[in-house]
């Protein structure tokens, strides 16, 4: 039996032409008894997700693809652009906390000028419990020694995600007709082989079915405002059959050893009991500091600006590519968070990861997650805005400490 276990949904924006209900349905109608999740570097729609294998009767896995470094706050300093993939899945409760707080503390402290949050080697040791880690893509750090360097430099890093993660470090082989990924394929084979790690099949996808390339390819021509000429070497990124997967040259024993991983993941997510709101009872003074913050973060454009917009942009009819792309292939390009909301919820970072965009502190959970999760919603009006400051530094302080 097989599943998969590297998936990529419309949570992975701009990157993905995956809709959750279809896939998980997809899935069920293959006889595939579980399938995971793993946006790229964040975990919205984990509540949606849940929803839809209940719906459908299959076991959902919860997990994250990471952009991972050796040394985050270096690579941050340097703009050093390179980074690296690598899939965590939770095991059980603590192995989900773990993934949130990981996820979170990637974005709150190691972010990368707002793009991404960058996972290392401290943060890894920090969080491992109760996760599974396998390689990923061939983008993966291992696999890029290997290509680049040899085996000695790849078995260096290997050795160390074998030591982290013990038992629970599997390898990623996938069958997509590129060149690089075959040459990963023997580097990673010949290691697992080595140090006794279970080799695991995956597909990485992206869309459902084998013509659903062109939507992804549109996606991702257009995921920069603009349109690039960013090629893909493959269209074999879409939900497969275990049939599809082996007649793909995919050995049958490593389509088999998915369901070693199935086993071991255990975690439910539940809802949460809503804490309730709390008023902290801010002064006029704090009021008038949270308007001031408020009024420092709009843009005023000059007149000058103004008519070089109009002359320039409007008056040239440019055309809005990212909502062209999303009205052809109806997947949002975007998160789309409420400015004029905030969650609240104690301990948040253990229960709803957090990130950091244009400066804001936002949640990467849609509204109704926020509230199964436990938080408290409010309306974050100007005459609040100091109240809901306070409220998020005391947060902070508290994952600091």
């Amino acid at each position: 039996m097989f599943t998969h276990l590297h998936n990529h949904f419309i949570g992975s924006f701009s990157d993905s032409a995956l809709r959750i209900d279809e896939a998980v349905k997809k899935a069920k109608s293959l006889g595939q008894n579980a399938i995971a999740i793993t946006e790229h570097g964040e975990m919205p729609f984990m509540y949606e997700f849940s929803d839809a294998c209940k719906k459908y009767g299959v076991k959902p896995i919860f997990g994250v693809e990471i952009y991972f470094v050796d040394d985050a706050q270096k690579s941050i300093e340097k703009r050093d652009k390179n980074r690296f993939h690598l899939v965590l899945l939770a095991k059980n409760d603590e192995g989900y906390k773990n993934l949130v707080s990981l996820v979170s503390d990637s974005w709150l402290f190691n972010n990368y000028y707002e793009r991404r949050g960058l996972v290392d080697w401290k943060l890894l040791e920090k969080y491992h419990e109760g996760l599974i880690a396998s390689s990923a893509c061939f983008f993966n750090q291992i696999s890029q020694a290997y290509i680049k360097n040899g085996l000695p430099d790849a078995e260096k890093i290997f050795i160390k995600y074998k030591e982290i993660f013990g038992n629970d470090f599997y390898v990623e082989i996938a069958k997509h007709g590129i060149t690089d990924e075959e040459i990963s394929n023997k580097g990673l084979l010949e290691l697992a082989k080595k140090y006794n790690v279970t080799p695991i099949a995956t597909n990485d996808v992206h869309y459902l079915e084998i013509d659903d390339w062109l939507a992804h390819d549109i996606i991702i021509k257009t995921r920069f405002d603009k349109i690039s000429s960013f090629k893909i070497d493959s269209h074999h990124f879409w939900l497969k059959s275990e049939k599809e997967m082996f007649d793909a040259g995919m050995p049958q024993e490593f389509l088999d050893n998915t369901q070693k991983i199935v086993a071991k993941c255990e975690f439910v997510l539940n809802d949460f009991e809503q804490v309730p709101y709390e008023n902290t009872g801010s002064e006029d003074v704090e009021i008038k500091k949270g308007n001031a913050a408020y009024l420092s973060q709009l843009e005023f454009i000059s007149s000058s600006k103004a008519i070089y917009y109009a002359e320039n942009i409007i008056g040239k009819n440019h055309p809005d590519v990212v909502h062209y792309a999303e009205r052809i292939t109806g997947i949002p390009r975007k998160s789309s968070q409420n400015p004029n909301k905030i969650a609240y919820l104690p301990g948040i970072k253990e229960k709803i990861p957090l990130k950091i965009s244009l400066g804001k502190i936002i949640t990467q959970f849609t509204e109704d997650s926020c509230c199964r999760a436990g938080a408290s919603i409010q309306p974050l009006v100007r005459s609040t805005l100091a109240e809901a400051l306070l409220a998020a530094k005391k947060v902070l302080k508290k994952i600091i400490e």
